[in-house]
């Protein structure tokens, strides 16, 4: 399903993995993934310092991950530096805008257009693959 959306579990399960973050075996310290299939590796995200949720008290686990979280989430799971490097027109002013230009710095991105990130647009899981792949290479 490479043009379905990335959930914010499946984003947990998918950094877990490439980082090889250690499952959580403790309660997860959010209220709304404590019975979630993807429990553990949403705990590891946290324990690691990934994430903090999407408020202090809920991950949103079933929620839809946009391309600017995704480079939040990239951007700390693979302890990538700010650039201040700005090489889109679309995301100035955007709260996930410092991340995404370490992304573009780095090399895992070159947007969805070559002026644009698309920062609220979902995530698909083909594109996390890419950007998955080009972070560990």
């Amino acid at each position: 399903c490479p043009g379905r959306a990335v959930t914010r579990a499946e984003m947990a399960a998918f950094l877990g993995r490439a980082l090889n973050l250690p499952a959580s075996a403790g309660p997860v310290p959010f209220d709304d993934s404590g019975e979630h299939a993807l429990q553990a590796a949403i705990g590891a995200l946290a324990a690691s310092g990934i994430t903090t949720g999407c408020t202090p008290t809920a991950f949103c686990p079933d929620r839809a991950v946009t391309r600017g979280e995704m480079a939040a989430f990239l951007v700390r799971g693979f302890e990538l530096a700010e650039s201040g490097a700005d090489p889109f027109d679309d995301d100035d002013g955007n709260y996930f805008e410092a991340a995404i230009g370490a992304l573009a710095a780095s090399g895992i991105t070159t947007g969805c257009t070559p002026t644009a990130f698309c920062p609220d647009r979902a995530v698909t899981r083909g594109e996390m693959a890419a950007f998955l792949i080009r972070a560990l290479d």
